[in-house]
């Protein structure tokens, strides 16, 4: 799908500018000539490149970014495409020509014009990617003159026909469910939430960067709830809440896991932490990631697959952190209660490169850890993360954070936070973890993991 109506562009819905067409006489009908055809789309080319091609420019010379700077590049393509658009519809357009005229009328942000237009192309072209394409565009604008029952049934076509983008999807079920979320129509916005959640879970299977897949999931997550809330359904609302909690244990993200028990809370202040994950997870889930540490203390080095048949506490967190403090009693406990029964704490931190504000070398930091860990008799292994890689993996926006790892190497919990809440949730299920039968052949002992036997004592293995 072209760059000009994905999910940035949809979402911004753009700012209003005065570029107007002049009212040509558009044709749908008749044969496209290839020329004017390749004439039309190199001149929305050259506007859908342009803020591309100046941040690539600025990057080559090293210009920092600012916003002021980003407002100006923008209104600068606005303007080329009106001026690219007006060539265009000086010549009696007709076909693909239309097409390209009313994404550049879309660039512009000019919504009279766009509609006018694409409505003409869609009348001729219903499917195929340009339709499509038009469609989407078509959307943002209807939305936003408040024509809204054109917006719904052109989404519904475009939900009909392929191929479809699912970022352009989401981008269009956000709008449709804003839109009538602020006009307090909570009937016709739950479907929109809900498309928005099948959307931004296919998109969470793909790249995409992990920050944005996990706005994109929360938002649809409290886009549904709100709906429900609004509606008198408040189990539906805590239903899909509690879905989303599953879906960012899978992933796994901290992030999300957060902002939607969060979301739990206020729905349920009451909410048993632990409901959701009452049963097994899927074996199709992914994988817990696999980590690089620099330096290890107390623990012989690992990956998270030699620790198969074990029940594995990630435990992230940091000699700054405060509430991190707040955690280690209920750790050292659960390390002397459940050490022989399975269960393997680390705790996993970064080099920062300094100590109560003091400039610190790595080796001095890690020698601070290893007195660190002795004055607070902390009796389970540390690792320290060669780089902030493995904090992205889990997207740990906040510390503590800990994630529980079953016996067949998938996450199936997480905490974020040192209340005391988290902390019984995490002990329930630790002891669920460590209950469940282990996958055959991975059952291990200490001396196989090369744990020391008094991991207090403050010794790097």
């Amino acid at each position: 799908m072209h760059q000009c109506v994905l999910f940035g562009i949809l979402i911004s819905l753009l700012t209003s500018v005065n570029a107007q067409s002049s009212s040509p006489n558009l044709k749908v009908e008749g044969a496209d000539s290839a020329g004017a055809v390749n004439k039309a789309k190199s001149l929305y080319e050259e506007a859908d490149r342009y803020i591309a091609n100046h941040y690539e420019d600025f990057n080559q010379r090293k210009i920092r970014f600012d916003p002021q700077l980003e407002a100006a590049v923008r209104q600068e393509q606005k303007d080329l495409a009106a001026r690219n658009a007006a060539i265009i519809a000086s010549s009696s357009p007709s076909g693909t020509q239309l097409y390209y005229l009313g994404l550049l009328y879309h660039l512009a942000d000019n919504s009279d014009g766009a509609l006018r237009v694409l409505r003409q192309f869609l009348a001729a072209t219903s499917t195929g990617e340009l339709a499509q394409t038009a469609r989407s565009a078509v959307v943002v604008h209807a939305f936003k003159k408040n024509l809204l029952s054109e917006a719904e049934s052109t989404l519904d076509q475009y939900a009909r026909q392929q191929p479809q983008s699912q970022q352009e999807r989401y981008g269009m079920e956000s709008l449709a469910a804003d839109a009538f979320y602020k006009r307090r129509d909570f009937d016709r916005m739950s479907p929109h939430a809900l498309a928005m959640r099948n959307a931004a879970k296919e998109l969470a299977a793909t790249k995409i960067e992990p920050d944005n897949r996990d706005q994109m999931l929360f938002k649809s997550a409290l886009f549904i709830s709100e709906a429900y809330s609004k509606l008198g359904k408040k189990e539906l609302a805590i239903d899909a809440v509690e879905d989303m909690r599953r879906f960012a244990v899978t992933l796994p993200s901290g992030y999300l896991y957060k902002l939607v028990t969060n979301r739990l809370l206020e729905l349920n202040p009451a909410a048993d932490l632990t409901n959701a994950f009452a049963g097994k997870v899927s074996i199709a889930s992914r994988l817990a990631p696999e980590f690089d540490a620099a330096e290890w203390i107390d623990q012989a080095p690992q990956k998270i697959s030699d620790l198969r048949g074990h029940v594995v506490l990630l435990d992230f967190w940091a000699t700054w952190c405060g509430p991190c403090r707040f955690t280690f009693p209920k750790l050292r406990a659960w390390q002397n209660k459940y050490q022989n029964e399975g269960l393997v704490i680390l705790g996993l931190t970064n080099f920062y490169g300094a100590i109560d504000g003091r400039t610190v070398s790595p080796q001095e930091e890690l020698s601070y850890l290893r007195d660190f860990k002795k004055r607070n008799h902390l009796n389970y292994g540390f690792a320290i993360s060669k780089s902030q890689a493995t904090n992205d993996m889990y997207s740990v926006s906040s510390i503590p954070m800990s994630f529980l790892i079953d016996r067949s190497g998938r996450v199936r919990f997480i905490t974020a936070g040192a209340d005391e809440r988290q902390a019984a949730a995490l002990g329930k299920m630790i002891k669920k973890l460590l209950d469940e039968p282990g996958e055959s052949g991975h059952g291990k002992t200490d001396a196989e993991m090369g744990r020391r036997g008094d991991a207090g004592t403050g010794h790097e293995r």
